[in-house]
């Protein structure tokens, strides 16, 4: 896309992003044996977010593999089959837009290390949900907030070269097994081999975040995994990723989710699917997905 055609689209979504959003919407843990196919592509848009397990398949006759942090944009009428990957099922946002032709990469997007969007994707599943004043506003809102941060990250992985996956890999790994430490900058950039002023400003291309800001959401991230994926109470999930107290962990969690993890916990759409199940707000599914 080009920089005027993703300025159009960001003025469409703005003036009618709550009219082009599809009934089929939600946060949604999969089943282990969860596939999809479409010969003809769907109606619509297809835009997932995946925070946990993966899944693999083709678009249009090319490989294509989805993993935690993985942002998936597909165009309507493409031709695509997925399925899930690895021992835990896919756990993803997703929703459907309806727009013109040209405003999709062609034949898909797919963008790793997406999760500063997630905080985004969870604002609109939930708005989309809800029946409060201002709905349409805040949808057609969180709607150009979320592309123009996609297009923005997709901006500055063409200027300074980003990180490779293989020191991404490393990097996450490092800072996963040591959720209750604190490393320092120069720990990091002595992970990935380099010195810390030049790691400073490649990190920063990477991901779109200062190494400081991108550790605490790193850690949130893992919360908000184990707060999915777990019954431990709060104040030892806060305890375990080092938290001297639970108030601090909830400020945290807060700012970067936008909600408390009590809240965090208890939201969700009850596990539908597009093809096994009725939508977040308990639309049927589609038959042809089966």
């Amino acid at each position: 896309m080009t920089t005027e055609a993703r300025r159009d689209w960001l003025h469409v979504l703005a003036a009618h992003g709550d009219r082009l959003v599809g009934a089929l919407f939600g946060f949604d843990r999969l089943a282990e044996d969860w596939a999809v196919r479409f010969d003809n592509g769907l109606p619509q848009q297809l835009v997932y977010l995946v925070v946990a397990g993966s899944a693999a398949g083709q678009v249009q006759g090319q490989p294509v593999a989805l993993h935690p942090g993985s942002l998936f944009w597909l165009p309507a009428r493409t031709p695509f089959d997925l399925h899930a990957t690895g021992d835990a099922p896919p756990v993803l946002y997703r929703f459907r837009l309806a727009g013109p032709a040209d405003c999709c990469p062609s034949p898909c997007l797919v963008v790793l290390d997406a999760w500063e969007l997630r905080s985004i994707m969870d604002s609109l599943v939930r708005e989309l949900g809800s029946a409060l004043e201002f709905r349409s506003e805040r949808i057609r809102a969180l709607l150009v907030v979320l592309f123009s941060s996609l297009f923005r990250d997709l901006d500055r992985a063409n200027h300074l070269p980003p990180l490779s996956a293989a020191a991404r890999a490393r990097l996450e790994a490092y800072v996963d097994a040591r959720s209750a430490d604190r490393p320092t900058i120069a720990e990091l950039a002595d992970v990935v081999g380099l010195s810390t002023d030049y790691f400073r400003r490649r990190f920063r291309h990477t991901f779109g975040l200062a190494p400081r800001a991108w550790l605490v959401r790193r850690r949130i991230q893992q919360a908000m995994l184990r707060l999915d994926e777990s019954d431990a109470s709060i104040s030892a999930i806060a305890a375990r990723l080092g938290y001297p107290d639970v108030f601090l962990f909830s400020r945290q969690f807060k700012a970067v989710t936008g909600i408390a993890p009590t809240v965090w916990r208890a939201r969700g759409s009850g596990g539908s699917a597009d093809s096994d199940g009725p939508g977040h707000n308990g639309t049927p599914g589609d038959t042809t997905m089966r």
